[in-house]
């Protein structure tokens, strides 16, 4: 194929909250909402063309964003408006759930593949082989949905609707960092209190709750990265995004378990699919165990560390 018969990733200006504007937080936000979900479209004709899985994942990246900044000034804005927003946003993002799991998982393929015997390949390989006709089938719906009308409709609606996006308590009130901490350090306290009852007997949902808040609370500093050196809270977004990367390997090992073990409930549990599938289970809640236990030991310095700062 030729290069130009490619699309280049969007490259996205980070749309960092300005300081020494004059403009009130409210409507800050809401300018930086509405640049983030416009940017969302620039993905589409590369989610279209399917030539990169890196489309459809930071079209997705960014609309995850756009929810937990949202969710994070919530206090600046109408509650209803908020929540009918962030509903808005999720159902445009589910749609797409499946074809991005299906992505990681034939993104997995070579891996997979290197933790079982090579005399049980063929069975994994009818396995991948189901996988990339669903993915396809997938695909072309989402294709024939992001191309339609009603898509449109749907994505001009959030549109307007984050234009229209009304402020409260005092809009005209200019921004000032005394507003943004008192934004951010209730979050802060949720990441830490959540990291301090971690434990050895820790179950996965603690620390898939604690992935959710280390996002959300990386999204709002990241936000914030120019008044980084004013931020009070002593957590920086780099720690939060290493922290977030962790967790989200450790919930991808975990989806990808439930996925197998579901798979199988639809197919014969002989065969040769079975037995490889079954091997790969095996090694896969193997390696969740032990990447569990190491997860586990860097939260607790991590809360110690944080605890004594």
């Amino acid at each position: 194929m030729h290069k130009r018969d490619t699309f280049e990733l969007p490259r996205k200006t980070s749309y960092v909250y300005p300081i020494h504007s004059k403009l009130p937080l409210a409507l800050e936000i809401r300018r930086y909402l509405k640049k983030e979900f416009a940017f969302c479209a620039q993905y589409e004709k590369g989610i279209i063309k399917d030539d990169d899985p890196e489309f459809l994942h930071q079209y997705r990246v960014t609309l995850r964003r756009i929810r937990a900044i949202l969710t994070l000034h919530r206090s600046l804005f109408d509650p209803t408006q908020v929540e009918q927003l962030k509903l808005a946003i999720k159902n445009l993002m589910q749609l797409t759930n499946l074809q991005r799991d299906l992505d990681v998982y034939l993104m997995q393929m070579e891996h997979y593949f290197s933790l079982i015997e090579h005399k049980h390949h063929l069975g994994l390989a009818r396995f991948f082989d189901d996988l990339q006709h669903q993915r396809q089938k997938t695909y072309k719906k989402n294709k024939h949905w992001l191309k339609s009308d009603e898509y449109r409709t749907t994505y001009n609606e959030i549109a307007l609707q984050l234009k229209h996006l009304l402020a409260i308590d005092n809009p005209t009130s200019p921004a000032n960092i005394t507003s943004i901490n008192r934004l951010l350090t209730p979050l802060n306290k949720k990441v830490l209190k959540l990291t301090t009852a971690i434990n050895t007997e820790t179950e996965d949902s603690q620390l898939h709750a604690l992935r959710i808040k280390c996002k959300k609370l990386r999204y709002g500093l990241e936000l914030y990265a120019s008044i980084s050196d004013q931020i009070t809270l002593g957590i920086t977004a780099k720690t939060m995004k290493s922290m977030q990367s962790k967790l989200g390997d450790f919930n991808d090992s975990a989806v990808q378990i439930d996925f197998l073990n579901h798979y199988l409930e639809q197919y014969k549990k002989a065969g040769r699919r079975a037995k490889a599938i079954n091997l790969l289970l095996h090694k896969i809640r193997e390696q969740h165990a032990n990447n569990k236990q190491q997860l586990i030991r860097e939260i607790i310095q991590f809360s110690k560390t944080a605890t004594n700062t």
